[in-house]
Parts: C-alpha cells; sequence; structure tokens
C-alpha cells in the first residue's frame, strides 16, 4: 500500500514540476499564400529565395500599411526584412519559396 501510494506521489511530483519546451520562431520556408505572424514579440528577420526564381515577397503591418515588397530573381540574395510583429501578414505571390529566418 505505501508503494503504490509513493509510486503514485512520484508520478504526480514528476509531471507537476517539469517544463514543457516552447517552440521558438528559428526558420521557415514560405510557398505562395497568405500567412499571418502570430509571435508575442516583435523579431528581426531576413529573406532569400530558395527555389524557383521572380518571386514576390510582401510584408502588410495590422494596420493594412504595406511595410515590405521585395521581387526575388537571384537565388544567392539574402535580404534584411526589419522587424515583424504580431498581426503582420507575409504574402508570398509565385510558384517559388522564400526562407525566413531570425537575424
Amino acid at each position: 500500500m505505501k508503494l503504490r501510494i509513493f509510486i503514485i506521489a512520484f508520478l504526480i511530483s514528476i509531471f507537476a514540476f517539469t517544463e514543457t519546451p516552447k517552440a521558438i520562431f528559428v526558420s521557415d520556408t514560405y510557398k505562395q499564400g497568405i500567412y499571418n505572424i502570430s509571435e508575442p514579440k516583435e523579431f528581426s528577420v531576413t529573406a532569400k529565395l530558395v527555389k524557383n526564381p521572380f518571386t514576390t515577397f510582401i510584408i502588410i503591418d495590422s494596420s493594412g500599411n504595406q511595410k515590405y515588397f521585395k521581387r526575388f530573381d537571384n537565388f544567392d540574395e539574402i535580404v534584411n526584412i526589419g522587424y515583424i510583429k504580431n498581426g503582420d501578414l507575409i504574402i508570398v505571390a509565385g510558384n517559388g519559396e522564400i526562407a525566413v529566418s531570425r537575424s
């Protein structure tokens, strides 16, 4: 009986005092589409074309203003986008893929 209580208390304490890991935005690849940013803090990013040239990358802020516009023609070009915050929209138009990573 004491062993059963000990095992139950031990299992409860293991689950109660452990912390679940949080996902951190490191990089992401975006295909054609519209993406809503839902990060709680703003962060600085860079973008690079990784597949199929002639792709357009647009960022629209939470109030509807165009914040950034770039047409990617070269694979080797890395562009500093600036800061992205909660509520911003990322729009990718074209058949390419754009890798966005924190800088």
